[in-house]
């Protein structure tokens, strides 16, 4: 899964699902309500009316974007076993001025989170992917390229694989970057004859 703002996830296979952008939704009526509790005198109970009805949509975004990230991860946790996401350093990028709010909105803390307690009752694996590159690196052949975050298309000049940005980095993080194996599948226990053995580590080698 690789998280972003022009879309809100971007899986593997293909799939996208979309940012929802609850509180961008909510800004005008926020901003309006706002504005009518500032005109009202302090300690009236026009105030408090006002006062309670901004406090009521605050609590509606809030109650909106939680309903979308459980039912979010709900669905994945089900429909995978093994859900791989990058292990991001969100306090820093709320530092960043102009995305702080939309990253703020789109509570990729809190959706990673529920992944990870929901990934155990349902018995799915949730693996944390080194973040490094992995928008910048081509998932074909390995080649890092400039990817300024203006650029959407990711088209790699070595082996000319082209596709959306956030679908390719999502590809890097199933694949496991940062070191961790591309493959998941479970080795028999059974006990191995020698040559088995020796076959068994050159893929692991390989891997």
């Amino acid at each position: 899964i690789d998280v972003g703002l022009e879309n809100f996830a971007t899986l593997s296979n293909g799939e996208i699902i979309t940012n929802p952008r609850h509180l961008v939704q909510s800004e005008h009526r926020l901003k309006l309500l706002s504005r009518r509790l500032s005109r009202k005198v302090k300690g009236s109970a026009n105030r408090r009316k006002a006062r309670f009805r901004l406090a009521k949509q605050h609590i509606k975004v809030a109650n909106q974007r939680s309903d979308f990230l459980h039912k979010l991860s709900m669905t994945i946790t089900q429909k995978f076993a093994i859900i791989n996401v990058e292990k991001l350093n969100i306090t820093s990028m709320l530092k960043s001025h102009w995305l702080a709010k939309s990253i703020g909105d789109a509570s990729w803390n809190t959706f990673i989170r529920n992944l990870e307690y929901k990934a155990v009752t349902s018995g799915s694996k949730l693996v944390k992917v080194n973040a490094r590159n992995t928008s910048k690196t081509c998932s074909e052949c390995g080649t890092i390229i400039d990817m300024p975050l203006a650029k959407r298309k990711f088209s790699c000049p070595k082996c000319g694989f082209v596709c959306h940005r956030d679908l390719n980095a999502s590809i890097n993080i199933r694949n496991g970057m940062g070191g961790l194996p591309k493959t998941y599948t479970p080795v028999e226990t059974t006990p191995l004859q020698s040559s088995n053995r020796l076959q068994v580590l050159s893929m692991n080698q390989e891997l």
